[in-house]
């Protein structure tokens, strides 16, 4: 670290011999001991000390001098360097020029000519003290106001954190609430129909009526299933536990609970995931995936549709994607399809409801498992999701 330097103004060679061999013997080396016969000259060379950024703790100056006087000259220096503390030596005591040292560069001390060398060493000793005691509270306050800026910065982030939680937890019950109601509601209607119509209605209605209740309280379980998920997912109970496993098999065994839907809209379902792909994920959870985008694509498929299931492999991941050819969706729909920020409800070709929370659920446990999930989408024309997982090491 470069020496401080301490700056003797006097006019008299004498003084400034006896006021650094003084100050020399003191600090022996500590600080550099530099005088100047000047105000003029003085002020000049501080000027140049600050400018390389060297620090003068200490200026001492005689009051008395030819030209720029010593409280004119300390005046300016602190004007350059309030933090440098400031030391008048007067042979007279001039009230005047210590009141405008006091009062225009805040004078740390005034002293008397001539000056008794323990006096001076001591002021000079507390002086320069002061100064780096004043230099450690200002370097402290400035580590507190970043300190305080960062907290800051913290808290309105987490605040924005919470209040995007709490939006996303309002959207979530509203979904929720509203699409629990509608099946209810129609569990309730059809039962209620039955129970005061039973002895009238013919089988064929009565028939049309067990399929219609069949197929709600589906709808109300697969719903009741992704909250179930969902929420433990959100609070954190859901472990992801990976292992190896054929995805192939994830999609034989999901088709079969999955068929009875599609074969009602006469869709057909192409498997064409490699069954030689051994991938190290999360079983339970990919079946989730897989359960949730092919019931997807049953959905928004045209009865007669078709919907195909592949894979590939690219840089030791392995893609799947379930490709339909129903009703599509627009950018803005694509943009919102993975948050619960998506506002709006769309009902499937044979007027099937839905949250889109098992596309949330879709894309959690997709990232939980190091890969990740993408839609390519148009109008009238279908749409493909695609996600991604790691390669099994053989």
């Amino acid at each position: 670290m470069e020496k401080q330097t301490i700056l003797c103004v006097d006019d008299e060679e004498i003084i400034l011999e006896a006021l650094q061999e003084q100050l020399d013997s003191c600090f022996d080396g500590e600080y550099n001991i530099e005088t100047s016969d000047s105000g003029e000259d003085a002020l000049e060379y501080f000027e140049e000390l600050i400018a390389e950024g060297q620090q003068v703790p200490v200026i001492i100056s005689d009051y008395i001098m030819p030209g720029m006087k010593g409280d004119e000259l300390l005046k300016r220096v602190h004007e350059l360097s309030p933090g440098s503390l400031k030391i008048l030596l007067t042979g007279q005591a001039s009230i005047e020029g210590i009141s405008n040292a006091i009062n225009n560069a805040q004078l740390y001390r005034y002293i008397a000519k001539p000056w008794d060398k323990d006096d001076l060493v001591l002021t000079v000793k507390e002086a320069i003290k002061s100064f780096l005691q004043e230099i450690k509270i200002r370097k402290q306050n400035e580590e507190l106001l970043i300190l305080n800026a960062s907290l800051e910065d913290q808290v309105a982030k987490r605040t924005e954190e919470l209040r995007l939680a709490n939006a996303s937890k309002d959207k979530f019950f509203s979904i929720i609430a509203h699409d629990l109601k509608s099946p209810f509601n129609a569990l309730l209607g059809l039962s209620e129909i039955m129970i005061e119509n039973w002895e009238v209605l013919p089988d064929e209605d009565k028939m049309e009526f067990i399929k219609d209740i069949n197929e709600s309280s589906k709808s109300t379980f697969n719903l009741l299933k992704n909250l179930l998920e969902w929420t433990r997912s959100q609070t954190g109970r859901i472990k992801v536990e990976p292992d190896k496993f054929y995805p192939a098999e994830i999609v034989d065994e999901n088709f079969k609970v999955l068929r009875q839907h599609a074969e009602s809209k006469k869709i057909t379902i192409e498997n064409n995931v490699d069954n030689t792909f051994l991938c190290y994920a999360d079983k339970n959870m990919i079946s989730t995936v897989f359960r949730n985008l092919i019931s997807n694509a049953i959905k928004f498929t045209h009865p007669d549709g078709k919907i195909i299931i592949s894979s590939s492999e690219k840089n030791g991941f392995y893609s799947f994607c379930i490709k339909d050819d129903g009703i599509g969706m627009d950018k803005e729909t694509q943009k919102e399809l993975f948050t619960l920020s998506n506002k709006s409800q769309r009902t499937g070709t044979s007027k099937e409801s839905g949250t889109g929370l098992g596309l949330i659920l879709c894309k959690e446990f997709v990232e939980k498992n190091k890969g990740g999930i993408s839609v390519t989408s148009k109008m009238n024309e279908g749409s493909t999701f695609c996600f991604t997982l790691p390669k099994a090491e053989e």
